[in-house]
C-alpha cells in the first residue's frame, strides 16, 4: 500500500508532490466563486497546499474564450507560479479539460491528440502533458445511457483507446498518471446499497448469495438488471440483505466495467492502482459526485466517478498513503455534538472516519450545508443563501495535503476533488527508481507532443504581447524564435524553474542509482441537469 512515513507513524501529510483532480462542471462559474471568495486562483491553490498539478474536467471553455492574454488572465489560465494547458472540443455541448502545472515542474509538451483517434481527440476529453519523468493524462470520459447501444459501444472504444495509450506511455519508461472523471464505477461500494443492481434471470428469479432460495418469480423483470431499492419494495427485504450480492450501477454498460476491473483488479496485484480504493479500502460511502436536481449530497446518496490511477510501480514507490483517520467527517467525541458557529466538538471517540456517518458528515459538513428547495416560492434559496458563507466555504481546505478527498463546497460543483500526495521519488523515472523491469532503451525524455499541439493548448500565446508593438518589427526568420521564447511559454529552455527541477531530478536519480545521470530536459443557485 503505497509508501509509509519513514518513522512508521500515521500521518495525514507529508512533503512531496500534490496532485488535485476535480470535475468543476463548468470552469467559468467555479472560477467566479473562487475569485469572489479567495481573490484569485493562485491564492486558492495556495490554500489547497500549492499542488504541483491541478487538473479540472468538464471545463466547458472553448479556445475563443482564451483568445488573448487578458481573456486568459480573466479565466485564471494565466496565474503567478503556474502554466496551464487546455483541451477543447470541436462540437457542442462544450466539454474540455485543463491542467495547471506549477513552475518548478518541467513541461516538455501538451496535446489533446493523446488517443490517436480523431473521433475522440477532437472531443477535448483527454489532455496529455509530458513532464519527462512522467506522463499525466487528464480525462473526462463520456456519460452514456445504458440502453443506448451505440453510445455504450463508443464509450468502450474510447476506454480501450485510453488504456492502449496508458500502456504505450508506460512501455516508454515513464511513470503514468491518469486522473479525472471516468463516469464509471467498478466496486459496489461506490454507490449506496439501495442503488446497486441485481440480475433477474430468464425465469424471473433473483439469486442472492446470502439466501438459500432465490427470490421471485418477477415475470415483468425477466433478463434485466434491477435496483436493490425496487426489489426491496417488491420482496419486503432490507437493502442490506441484498446489497452484498448486488453489482455497481454501471454494470449495464456492456464491457465498460470489465475494462476498468481488468485495469485495477485485483487490488494490490493489478498492473494499475485505483489510489483511493487501495489507500482507503475500508472507507464507506465516500462519493465524489451527487445529483443536484435531487439534492442528493445532503443525504449522501452519490457515486464515486472520479479517480487517480497510476502504474503499479509508481503506486508502490511514490504514493504517500494517509491513514483513513485523515478522511474528514469522523467525530472522536463522546456525545458527537457540534457547536455549529464555533465548530467545536467535545467528548470521546464515537464516529469512525471510515463509517457511513463520517462520510455523511463530510458531505454536509455536519449538516452545515443545507439542501436547496426544489419547488415552491423558496426554490433555490437553500444553497444561494449559503454560497458566500465563508465559515462553511473554508472547511473545504484540509489541515494538510494528503491522499484522499477534498470536500469542495456544493455551490462550486456537483463533484468534489480527489487528491494524491507523491514523494520525491516521483521525480525520477521508474526505470531508475526500480532498477529493473523496463527496457534499457526507454527514453523518458522523448517528447510526446509536437510544439504545434502545445501551442494549441494555450490559445492566448497566438496573440503578440503588447510590448511587441513598441519594439522593432522582427525579421521573418526570428519570429518563430521569439514566439517560442515567450516568457509565458513553459517550453523555454532557459526557464529557471524547469532548470531547478532538472537539477533536483538529477540529484534524486543519483541517490537511487548511485551513478550520475542526467535529469529530464528542462523545457519548460443549483445548476440545471447538464448534458454530458
Amino acid at each position: 500500500m503505497g509508501v509509509e512515513q519513514k518513522d512508521g507513524t500515521a500521518s495525514c501529510s507529508g512533503d512531496g508532490i500534490l496532485l488535485i483532480s476535480w470535475n468543476v462542471s463548468a470552469w467559468t462559474p467555479t472560477h467566479t466563486l473562487i475569485r469572489r471568495h479567495y481573490k484569485g486562483l493562485a491564492e486558492y491553490l495556495e490554500r489547497l497546499g500549492r499542488p504541483a498539478f491541478f487538473c479540472v474536467q468538464e471545463s466547458k471553455v472553448q479556445a475563443k474564450d482564451l483568445r488573448n492574454q487578458i481573456a486568459a488572465q480573466e479565466l485564471g489560465a494565466k496565474i503567478k507560479g503556474y502554466h496551464s494547458f487546455w483541451a477543447f472540443n470541436a462540437d457542442n455541448p462544450p466539454r474540455g479539460v485543463a491542467t495547471w502545472v506549477r513552475d518548478d515542474i518541467p513541461v516538455l509538451g501538451a496535446t489533446q491528440r493523446a488517443l490517436g483517434i480523431p473521433e475522440f481527440d477532437q472531443q477535448g476529453r483527454v489532455l496529455l502533458t509530458d513532464h519527462g519523468f512522467c506522463a499525466l493524462l487528464n480525462v473526462y470520459a463520456p456519460s452514456v445511457s445504458y440502453n443506448d447501444a451505440e453510445a455504450v459501444s463508443a464509450k468502450l472504444r474510447f476506454l480501450e483507446a485510453l488504456s492502449h495509450t496508458m500502456q504505450s506511455l508506460r512501455s516508454s519508461g515513464k511513470r503514468v498518471v491518469l486522473c479525472g472523471d471516468l463516469n464509471l464505477t467498478h466496486r459496489p461500494a461506490d454507490q449506496k446499497p439501495e442503488r446497486r443492481l441485481l440480475w433477474v434471470d430468464v425465469d424471473g428469479r433473483i439469486s442472492v448469495g446470502s439466501m438459500e432460495a432465490s427470490l421471485g418469480p418477477f415475470s415483468e423483470w425477466k433478463e434485466q438488471w434491477k435496483p436493490v431499492k425496487d426489489i426491496c419494495e417488491a420482496s419486503g427485504l432490507a437493502a442490506e440483505q441484498l446489497a452484498s450480492s448486488a453489482e455497481c450501477i454501471h454494470i449495464r454498460e456492456g464491457g465498460c466495467v470489465p475494462w476498468l476491473r481488468e485495469l485495477v483488479r485485483p487490488e494490490g496485484d493489478a498492473p494499475w492502482a485505483d489510489i483511493f480504493a487501495e489507500v482507503h479500502p475500508e472507507a464507506q460511502d465516500r462519493f465524489t459526485t451527487w445529483s443536484r436536481a435531487s439534492n442528493s449530497r445532503y443525504i449522501n446518496s452519490g457515486t464515486r466517478l472520479d479517480y487517480v490511477i497510476v502504474d503499479r510501480a509508481t503506486f508502490a514507490e511514490c504514493v504517500v498513503s494517509a491513514p483513513s483517520t485523515c478522511l474528514p467527517g469522523g467525530m472522536p467525541w463522546a456525545d458527537a455534538t457540534v457547536e455549529a458557529e464555533q465548530g467545536k466538538r467535545v467528548g470521546e471517540p464515537t464516529v469512525a472516519a471510515t463509517s457511513t456517518q463520517a462520510a455523511a458528515n463530510a458531505a454536509t459538513h455536519y449538516d452545515g450545508w443545507h439542501a436547496a428547495a426544489v419547488n415552491g416560492i423558496a426554490q433555490g434559496d437553500g444553497l444561494s443563501l449559503q454560497v458566500d458563507n465563508m465559515r462553511l466555504n473554508d472547511t473545504q481546505f484540509p489541515t494538510a495535503p494528503y491522499t484522499g478527498l477534498i470536500y469542495t463546497p456544493p455551490g462550486y460543483s456537483d463533484h468534489i476533488a480527489v487528491s494524491v500526495m507523491f514523494n520525491d521519488a516521483f521525480r525520477t523515472s521508474p526505470t531508475l527508481a526500480a532498477g529493473a523491469g523496463m527496457p534499457a532503451s526507454s527514453q523518458t525524455d522523448s517528447m510526446l507532443a509536437e510544439p504545434a499541439d502545445t501551442k494549441r493548448s494555450q490559445p492566448w500565446l497566438a496573440q503578440p504581447s503588447l510590448a511587441s508593438f513598441f519594439g522593432a518589427t522582427p525579421r521573418k526568420s526570428d519570429r518563430a524564435k521569439q514566439e517560442h521564447a515567450s516568457d509565458s511559454s513553459p517550453l523555454t529552455p532557459a526557464a529557471p524553474a524547469a532548470m531547478a527541477l532538472a537539477s533536483s531530478e538529477t540529484n534524486a536519480t543519483k541517490a537511487v542509482s548511485g551513478t550520475p545521470t542526467a535529469g529530464a530536459p528542462s523545457r519548460g443557485k443549483p445548476a440545471k441537469k447538464r448534458k454530458r
